[in-house]
C-alpha cells in the first residue's frame, strides 16, 4: 500500500508506543508526564536502607531502634531515657535529678541543698548545752595510784587535773607502822606557789588504818599533801575519778 512503510526514512518521525500489563493482565499504555519522563504515578517501596536526598529540617522521620544516633542534644531536646546506667552530660543547677540510692554522691553540699536523713546514730554539729539533750548509757571511769615507802617529812603525790570529773575522790591507806596526816591541796594552775589548802582540811592516819579525801572547793588541779613529823611513813594513795 502507498504511504505505509514499513520503515520510516525519517528518523525524527520514527515512533513506537510501548504498553504494560496491569495486575489483571490487561496491556495499557505507557504514560508520561508532561515533559516525557515516565510517569510512575504512587509507588510504594520497603527496603531495608533506602537514600533519597539528605535529611532535611522539615523532614518527619519515626525510628524505632536499638542504638540511634542522630545529632548531638541541645537545649531544646527532650529525652525519656530508662536505663540502669547513663550519662548525657554534666549536671548543672537548673537540672532536677530524683535519685533512690544507698550510697550517693553529687557534689558536696552548700547553703542552698535541703537534706533529709533518717538515721540511728547521726552528727551533724557539736552538741549544745541549750539545744541538745545526751542520755548516758554509761559513765567514764579511772583510776590512778602511787605509794611511798620509808619517808620521813612532807611532800606531795597525784595531782591531776580534775576539772572534767563529775565526780573525784582520793584514797589513803597506812601501810607503816606510824602515824601521817594527809590533806588535800588545790591550785588553778600546776605552779607550786599557786597550791593552796582545801577546806576539807587534814586528816590523821593511823598506822594500819585508811581514809578518803574529798575536795570541798573547786579549782583545776588537785592533789595529796602528806606529813610524816619526824618518823617514817610507808604508804599508798589512789585516786578514783569518773566523767
Amino acid at each position: 500500500m502507498p504511504n505505509n512503510l514499513v520503515f520510516n526514512n525519517v528518523a525524527g518521525q520514527l515512533q513506537t508506543t510501548i504498553n504494560g500489563v496491569d495486575g489483571g493482565g490487561i496491556a495499557r499504555p505507557i504514560l508520561t508526564a508532561a515533559d516525557g519522563r515516565l510517569d510512575l504515578g504512587s509507588v510504594t517501596v520497603t527496603a531495608a536502607a533506602l537514600d533519597i536526598r539528605p535529611l532535611t529540617a522539615t523532614d518527619v522521620v519515626t525510628v524505632t531502634a536499638t542504638n540511634f544516633d542522630i545529632r548531638p542534644l541541645t537545649a531544646t531536646d527532650v529525652v525519656t531515657v530508662t536505663a540502669t546506667d547513663f550519662d548525657i552530660r554534666p549536671l548543672t543547677a537548673t537540672d532536677v535529678v530524683t535519685v533512690t540510692a544507698v550510697a550517693f554522691d553529687i557534689r558536696p553540699l552548700t547553703a542552698t541543698d535541703v537534706v533529709t536523713v533518717t538515721a540511728t546514730d547521726f552528727d551533724i554539729r557539736p552538741l549544745t548545752a541549750a539545744e541538745d539533750s545526751v542520755e548516758l548509757g554509761a559513765r567514764v571511769f579511772t583510776e590512778t595510784n602511787t605509794a611511798i615507802a620509808g619517808v620521813v617529812g612532807t611532800g606531795t603525790v597525784l595531782q591531776t587535773d580534775t576539772s572534767q570529773y563529775s565526780l573525784y575522790s582520793f584514797y589513803v591507806n597506812n601501810t607503816g607502822t606510824a602515824a601521817i596526816t594527809v590533806q588535800l591541796q588545790i591550785s588553778p594552775t600546776t605552779t607550786e606557789a599557786y597550791f593552796v589548802d582545801d577546806g576539807s582540811g587534814p586528816v590523821s592516819v593511823a598506822a594500819g588504818e585508811k581514809a578518803v579525801l574529798v575536795a570541798k572547793s573547786f579549782l583545776r588541779y588537785t592533789r595529796v599533801y602528806y606529813d610524816s613529823g619526824a618518823a617514817t611513813a610507808t604508804a599508798e594513795f589512789y585516786f578514783n575519778g569518773q566523767v
